[in-house]
């Protein structure tokens, strides 16, 4: 991969990192379900205009919106809101990796791989870890509700996986239409109308700043540079960036809310990296080098490449 290319890579990396971080600032003016309708209204407008309706089953379009929108996204936000760090919300929402190949065994008829099964229980022994943290920074209602994120995730990997758009971008920016309606409907259900209007009274420069990079940055920039790079190249060189998310997600963490890393966090990471690390490139170890193929004409959609995003992406990725 060229230079050029590994850089925007890891810019995209950077941007889904700190999204995090940025989720917890719009939140200071925002309840989180808003937010996610928020998040969903600009994504959608005016992006929609530029991209044709995906050609797909529109059930697999409801689905997939319903599950990644309103239900990840929402049980996201309303995890960090409930208590868990952004850094540590950025590391336990990659269990969505391991939920996927769970739900791809249970729900595809998929075969797990020994590595597989070893990546899986790493991952998960570090969530275990992270809920023995006791610095503030974590809480059971939290970790519950990221975990649930990345359950969603998962399930919306699936249903990627069984609809194969050819445009991914335009799938996601059409797929964002439906999660608005119930997101705003258990807005005003949970907060109610005045609390509607009195957060856009109050809404000062830095949250907005924060919501349009959860939009911006985030999902349209970062969701097109990652599918441009998945075009042109391999996904086996594209898809391992995604590991540097959660480093990021931390570092973002530390910046700018001054979090502390403590032991247990450490480790937590260390065992979700590495459960990361054993699903991406264990089954390498042994195997037979491939003939040299020609870079993809077309985004591969896989298990690794499901595992960016940010939001998806990011986002939160």
């Amino acid at each position: 991969m060229p230079l050029r290319s590994l850089l925007l890579g890891l810019s995209v990396t950077v941007i889904w990192g700190f999204n995090f971080s940025f989720i917890k600032v719009a939140e200071d003016g925002f309840h989180p379900f808003l937010l996610a309708t928020l998040r969903f209204v600009l994504t959608v407008i005016p992006a929609i205009f530029f991209f044709p309706r995906p050609k797909v089953p529109f059930k697999l379009v409801l689905a997939y919106g319903f599950v990644f929108g309103a239900l990840q996204f929402g049980l996201l936000f309303a995890g960090i809101a409930a208590g868990l760090s952004a850094g540590l919300s950025s590391v336990v929402l990659q269990l969505q990796v391991f939920f996927t190949i769970l739900l791809g065994v249970l729900l595809m008829k998929e075969h797990i791989k020994p590595w597989q099964i070893a990546g899986v229980v790493l991952g998960f022994s570090g969530v275990a870890v992270t809920g023995l943290v006791q610095d503030g920074s974590v809480t059971i209602a939290g970790l519950l509700l990221v975990a649930g994120a990345g359950l969603s995730w998962g399930l919306a990997n699936v249903i990627v996986k069984k609809a194969k758009p050819a445009d991914p971008v335009g799938f996601m920016v059409w797929a964002s239409t439906v999660p608005v309606v119930p997101l705003a409907i258990v807005t005003v259900l949970v907060e109610g109308t005045d609390s509607v209007r009195t957060s856009f009274s109050h809404l000062s420069w830095g949250i907005a700043g924060a919501v349009l990079y959860l939009v911006y940055p985030t999902t349209l920039f970062g969701y097109s540079v990652w599918n441009g790079l998945l075009r042109r190249y391999p996904t086996s060189l594209v898809a391992p960036l995604t590991l540097l998310v959660p480093f990021f997600g931390m570092a973002g963490s530390m910046l700018i809310f001054g979090e502390e890393l403590t032991v247990l966090k450490v480790l937590a990471a260390c065992l979700m990296i590495l459960g990361l690390c054993v699903n991406q490139f264990a089954g390498r170890f042994g195997a037979k080098p491939a003939p040299a193929a020609a870079p993809a004409t077309e985004p591969a959609i896989s298990v690794a490449t499901l595992s960016d995003s940010a939001e998806h992406t990011g986002d939160g990725r």
